[in-house]
C-alpha cells in the first residue's frame, strides 16, 4: 500500500509507492511520487524523472587513460595522431560519472562522445613528450572534431623547442571540448601533433575530466 508525505512549508505532497504501483497510477501532470528513492513527476501522460527523493545522480568524474605504448615517429610537417592505449599501469576508471563508461577508443587514441548527451563537456590534460632532431624545431597540437564534411580543427599549441635537438620536452597541456551539436557529439576527437623536422614522440596519457549534462 501507497504512504503520502506532506512538505508542510512548500504544502506539496509526495507519494511514496512501488514500481508496480506506479504503472497503475494516473499521471496527473504535477503529481510527485517517490519510487524507491527516486522522485517522479506526472506530465498528464507519463512519469519522468525529475531527481532527489533521496537518490543520488553523479554527473560529473574523471578517467585517466595512461598510455603504455613507446614512442612513435613524427615526420617533418605531418600532423600525425596521438595513440593511447590506455593500457598503463596509472590507468584509472574508479571515479566515473553515472551512465559514462568510457570516452575514449583505446585502439585509436581518438575521444569518444557516443555517451555523451548534448551539452555536455570533457576537460583533457594531455601529457606527452617530444625530442626533436633539429634545434628550434616548431611544435604544434591540435585536436581535430566533428565528422564527414563537417570536421574541423582547433589548433591549441605553437612553441619553438630552442634549447636543442636530440633532447626530451615534456609537455602537458589541457584543452576543453562541449557537446554543442549532433556533428561535434557523433564524430571524434582526435589528438594530434605536427613537428617542423623529424622527431619521436612518447605519449604518457591523458586525464579527461567529464561532466554530464
Amino acid at each position: 500500500m501507497s504512504t503520502t508525505n506532506k512538505n508542510t512549508q512548500f504544502k506539496t505532497v509526495v507519494d511514496n509507492c512501488t514500481p508496480e504501483q506506479l504503472a497503475t497510477k494516473e499521471t496527473q501532470s504535477g503529481a510527485l511520487v517517490n519510487v524507491g528513492g527516486s522522485l517522479k513527476m506526472g506530465t498528464g501522460s507519463e512519469f519522468v524523472d525529475v531527481g532527489g527523493g533521496g537518490s543520488s545522480v553523479q554527473k560529473q568524474g574523471f578517467i585517466d587513460y595512461n598510455n603504455s605504448g613507446g614512442s612513435i615517429s613524427l615526420t617533418a610537417e605531418t600532423w600525425t595522431d596521438v595513440p593511447n592505449d590506455g593500457a598503463g599501469a596509472f590507468t584509472n576508471k574508479s571515479y566515473r560519472p553515472d551512465g559514462v563508461t568510457e570516452v575514449m577508443d583505446n585502439s585509436t587514441g581518438y575521444l569518444d562522445f557516443s555517451e555523451l548527451s548534448l551539452g555536455s563537456e570533457l576537460l583533457i590534460r594531455n601529457d606527452f613528450t617530444v625530442n626533436p632532431n633539429t634545434n628550434n624545431s616548431l611544435l604544434e597540437v591540435r585536436y581535430l572534431l566533428g565528422q564527414g564534411a563537417g570536421e574541423y580543427a582547433l589548433k591549441f599549441w605553437s612553441e619553438r623547442l630552442d634549447s636543442g635537438s636530440g633532447i626530451d620536452y615534456q609537455r602537458v597541456i589541457s584543452f576543453p571540448i562541449y557537446m554543442g551539436d549532433l556533428n561535434t557529439q557523433g564524430g571524434v576527437g582526435k589528438l594530434q601533433v605536427k613537428l617542423s623536422t623529424n622527431g619521436t614522440l612518447n605519449n604518457a596519457g591523458s586525464y579527461v575530466s567529464i561532466t554530464v549534462r
